[in-house]
C-alpha cells in the first residue's frame, strides 16, 4: 500500500515537472513578465509586382536633378517622382490613362518635357485601340518633307501678328499632320505698358494638310506671362520633346523607357537661356531636395 502511494505521488512530481517545463503551460510569474516567443519563421521573399501603367527610366548626372514630377496635362494631374541620388534612375508606377510629361527642376531653372506628336485631340490616348482611326487617336503615318516645313514656316512668320518677336522652336509631323512650338514676345508700347515689361508666351500650333495646304486648326497656350523684361531674361527655361508625350494607354504592354543626360548649362534653340527658375507653378514636394527647417 505504501509501495503504491509513494509511486502515484512520484508520478504526479513528474507530470507537474514536465507541466513547468512546457512553454505551452508556462505563465508569466509577474504581470510585467512577457512570455518567451516562439522562433521566428523562415520569411520568404515578397514576390514584385508586375508593372502597370508605368513609366521608368534614368537621369544623368544625378546632381542636377532637384526635383522631378510628371505631369497629365489634360487632367492637371501632377505625380512627383523619387529620384535616386546616386544612379539617377526612377519609377512611376500605376499611373492613370493619358499623355505625360516630365518636369525637372535643375539648377540653372526648369526642364520641360513636353509632347510634340501631332494629334488631333489632347485625348486620343484615353481611346480603345480597336475605335481608333486617323481622326481618333490612330499615329498619323508619312513622312513630312522640307517642302512642308517650309509652308508651316511662312504661315508663322509671313502672317501679320500682334508680338513683335516670333520664333518656332520646333517642327514635328508626319505627311498630314504637325505641330509647332512657337514663342511670342512683344517689347515695344502697348496699352498699360509700365516699364520694360514685355508679353510671353509659349504655344503649341497644330496643322492639318488639307487639299495640298497646311492649315492651323488647334492653337495649345502653355504659358502666358506679362513681365518685366530684365526678370524675362534671366529665365533658365527649356522645352524637351525627349521627355514629354509618354502615352499610357490601356493596351500598354511594357514600361516606357526614358534615359535622358541634363545638359550643364540651357541653350536659346530649346528655349530660354537665364540661369533663374521661372516663377510657374510650384511642383509637388520636392523629394530630392534635403529638408530644411526653422529650429
Amino acid at each position: 500500500m505504501k509501495r503504491r502511494t509513494a509511486l502515484l505521488l512520484l508520478g504526479v512530481a513528474v507530470v507537474g515537472a514536465l507541466a513547468i517545463r512546457s512553454p505551452l503551460a508556462a505563465a508569466p510569474a509577474s504581470p510585467f513578465e512577457k512570455p518567451s516567443a516562439a522562433p521566428d519563421a523562415p520569411q520568404t521573399p515578397a514576390a514584385r509586382p508586375k508593372p502597370v501603367r508605368t513609366i521608368r527610366g534614368k537621369l544623368t548626372p544625378p546632381a542636377r536633378v532637384l526635383s522631378a514630377f510628371l505631369w497629365e496635362r489634360a487632367s492637371d494631374t501632377k505625380v512627383p517622382v523619387k529620384v535616386d541620388p546616386k544612379t539617377g534612375e526612377f519609377d512611376a508606377l500605376n499611373l492613370r490613362m493619358g499623355t505625360w510629361d516630365l518636369i525637372i527642376r535643375t539648377p540653372w531653372g526648369r526642364l520641360e518635357g513636353v509632347d510634340m506628336q501631332p494629334k488631333l485631340s489632347e485625348y486620343d490616348a484615353l481611346i480603345p485601340e480597336e475605335y481608333r482611326t486617323e481622326d481618333l487617336g490612330k499615329d498619323a503615318g508619312g513622312t513630312m518633307l522640307e517642302d512642308d516645313v517650309k509652308a508651316i514656316r511662312r504661315h508663322i512668320h509671313e502672317v501679320k501678328r500682334h508680338e513683335n518677336h516670333i520664333r518656332d522652336l520646333l517642327v514635328r509631323g508626319t505627311a498630314d499632320k504637325a505641330v509647332v512650338l512657337v514663342e511670342l514676345m512683344l517689347d515695344r508700347d502697348f496699352v498699360g505698358r509700365k516699364g520694360d515689361e514685355i508679353t510671353w508666351r509659349m504655344e503649341q500650333w497644330y496643322y492639318e494638310k488639307k487639299y495640298d495646304a497646311w492649315l492651323p486648326f488647334r492653337t495649345r497656350v502653355l504659358y502666358r506671362h506679362r513681365v518685366s523684361k530684365a526678370v524675362w531674361q534671366t529665365w533658365g527655361w527649356q522645352f524637351e520633346p525627349d521627355l514629354g508625350g509618354f502615352n499610357v494607354t490601356a493596351d500598354l504592354k511594357a514600361p516606357i523607357t526614358v534615359n535622358y543626360t541634363i545638359a550643364e548649362k540651357p541653350v536659346a534653340e530649346k528655349g530660354l537661356a537665364g540661369s533663374q527658375v521661372p516663377p510657374v507653378e510650384d511642383a509637388p514636394p520636392s523629394v530630392n531636395e534635403p529638408e530644411t527647417g526653422g529650429k
